[in-house]
């Protein structure tokens, strides 16, 4: 299945984060972030599954998800980080923001920031339950739970926890703050068994009306309990909507969407995803001198230039640095002699 909509996804995200830049931001962009640990069990359900169950070492499977996350990720981070440093060394930000470098340097929520468990790179929050989620995952594989009724028992499970907290705290979850570290977890877990059952479940429609009625579960607790409109809206949007789009798009495929187009969405989605907030810290004021104004005829030149810059950036990222790192990776600390296949996409 081409991989343009973890583009089109990343692309919203970065809307939504840069609303200085673009003028405005899509609503609830952040949705996008359920749709990629969707497509992650996807994706990690068709490369990896089969080769853990036939014997694949811990070692090579966390090195390959190393080789695939980390070289941009550290490059991302160190570009936030040169831009707080440079902000402290003139009275800004705090020194908990500076600090966090530590445990964000290794993957891990920062407990120092108030506000943010990622504040060097506000996005970072997801990769690091994609990284838990996929570790954990592998286990779950190795020991033989890989049956059906294991992956149903699974995700359901997964539902039960991440909407029953929502039902509790009565908003949808976050996951981006050290207050709320475990409700992107319980995001990630919910979309990350949703779409490796999707992706089994890839030729039966009757899984449609699965998540549909998991949905229309959700909606009618949600509702006897007078829950907001809005949170009832973005329970269907992710619970049933996201995994109908999945399934249509790989039973139908449409050519339109299979081109080189499609493929170089999918390739820069990764590097969309984590610069674009690096990249807007540090082009803003640029951007804002060489084009002011505050008209729709400015901010549209503003928001084309940084888009086209961001795009350069990301597939000069991908062909320079995430592919050739990841072989290097792959070549340098795999075990001699037994070939490693390439690392999923996130």
């Amino acid at each position: 299945m081409a991989r343009w909509h973890t583009g089109i996804a990343a692309l919203l995200v970065m809307v939504y984060h840069l609303p200085i830049i673009f003028g405005f931001h899509v609503p609830h962009a952040y949705l996008a972030v359920d749709l990629f640990f969707m497509l992650s069990g996807w994706v990690m359900a068709y490369s990896y599954e089969e080769r853990i169950g036939q014997g694949m070492a811990f070692r090579q499977f966390a090195l390959q998800r190393f080789a695939r996350l980390y070289p941009l990720y550290g490059v991302a981070l160190a570009l936030g980080f040169s831009y707080a440093l440079a902000k402290y060394l003139f009275g800004t930000p705090t020194t908990a923001t500076l600090a966090c470098i530590v445990p964000n340097s290794v993957m891990l929520p920062c407990m120092l920031d108030d506000t943010q468990n990622f504040p060097l790179n506000r996005p970072a929050w997801s990769i690091f339950v994609e990284v838990v989620i996929n570790l954990g995952w592998y286990f779950v594989v190795r020991f033989g739970m890989r049956t059906m009724r294991w992956k149903f028992a699974l995700h359901l499970g997964s539902v039960l926890l991440c909407w029953g907290t929502a039902y509790m705290v009565e908003r949808f979850l976050r996951g981006y703050t050290p207050a709320d570290v475990t409700e992107g977890l319980l995001r990630g877990l919910a979309g990350f068994s949703g779409g490796v059952l999707l992706f089994y479940c890839r030729k039966q429609a009757w899984i449609l009306a699965y998540f549909a009625a998991l949905s229309l579960a959700i909606l009618l607790v949600f509702g006897l309990k007078g829950l907001s409109v809005e949170l009832m809206l973005l329970a269907f949007v992710v619970m049933a909507f996201f995994p109908a789009l999945l399934w249509l798009l790989a039973a139908l495929r449409p050519a339109v969407l299979e081109g080189k187009i499609s493929a170089f969405l999918g390739d820069i989605s990764y590097a969309v995803y984590l610069l674009h907030v690096p990249l807007g810290l540090f082009l803003v004021n640029p951007l804002l001198r060489l084009v002011p104004g505050a008209g729709l005829a400015p901010t549209a030149i503003r928001a084309a230039l940084f888009t086209g810059v961001l795009i350069a950036v990301c597939s000069l990222s991908y062909h320079r640095l995430e592919k050739p790192a990841r072989r290097w990776l792959v070549a340098r600390y795999g075990k001699p002699g037994r070939p490693m296949g390439a690392a999923a996409a996130p």
